[in-house]
């Protein structure tokens, strides 16, 4: 297993690479976003160079605001060519993996339509990230309605898009945890995990075990990535102070020790 953590958008991403080495992080996970890591104003050579040079893993993020699922097919395209830049800069950073935000589709597609909107799409993608030597990653979204049977059938019709599953979202509004149901039907396609906590309503990103009610099970959920013999990159989505991000990484290798 690798943990990593998430650069901080409102903070230099300079100091950001040098936090996460001096703190231990294996890698760290870039999301490509405005104002801190903006694609088209920030030196991303400069950047590769100081990830190069503080020893760091990285894994490229697109910025969450990209409005994919808009109504307007010219600001849909325009949100295309700006997730091919993140891949870019996937590239120029030394990244392997670069992920994206499942958001749905404009509400006026039917679902069938829905699937052939991100078929195409995804193929775009997916072939441009090939060519650069970058894999693609689609993330569950926190509105689990229906959310896996539209996993099962985009990932059927896009055979190379990989898979990052966020276990925080999968919590969401649920009976139980969606991370066994995703894995079971997607595991060969997972390539990066996300976790963070939350009570069961709302996307929190709270540390281990802070929800008064609802949290989510951390042990039960790394037994079931490890029944799958997933060990690989796993980010700590926790936001806020930086010192609960630490504790929750210290509890996570506990935790992933135990569940060995």
């Amino acid at each position: 297993m690798q943990i990593g953590a998430m650069n901080d958008p409102y903070r230099q991403l300079f100091d950001e690479i040098d936090w996460f080495a001096a703190n231990g992080f294996d890698y760290i996970d870039l999301t490509v976003e405005a104002p801190g890591a903006a694609p088209e104003i920030t030196d991303w050579r400069a950047v590769a160079a100081a990830i190069q040079e503080a020893g760091l893993g990285v894994v490229c993020h697109t910025a969450p605001y990209l409005p994919i699922h808009n109504p307007s097919p010219l600001v849909r395209q325009a949100a295309v060519d700006e997730l091919r830049r993140s891949i870019d800069v996937a590239q120029i950073v030394g990244a392997k993996l670069c992920t994206m935000h499942f958001m749905g589709w404009p509400p006026y597609l039917s679902e069938a339509q829905g699937y052939e909107f991100y078929r195409q799409m995804l193929e775009i993608l997916v072939r441009h990230g090939g060519e650069q030597g970058v894999a693609v990653a689609m993330e569950n979204s926190p509105d689990n309605r229906h959310q896996h049977k539209y996993f099962r059938e985009i990932f059927q019709r896009v055979p190379d898009l990989k898979l990052l599953f966020d276990i925080g979202h999968g919590h969401l509004a649920m009976a139980k945890t969606m991370t066994r149901e995703y894995l079971f039907s997607l595991n060969d396609r997972l390539a990066h995990i996300h976790i963070s906590d939350n009570n069961g309503v709302e996307d929190l990103h709270l540390p281990f075990g802070a929800a008064i009610r609802g949290g989510m099970d951390l042990a039960a959920n790394l037994r079931v990535l490890r029944s799958f013999r997933y060990d690989d990159t796993i980010t700590v989505e926790v936001f806020g102070e930086r010192r609960w991000l630490l504790a929750c990484v210290e509890r996570l290798r506990e935790e992933w020790e135990e569940a060995g």
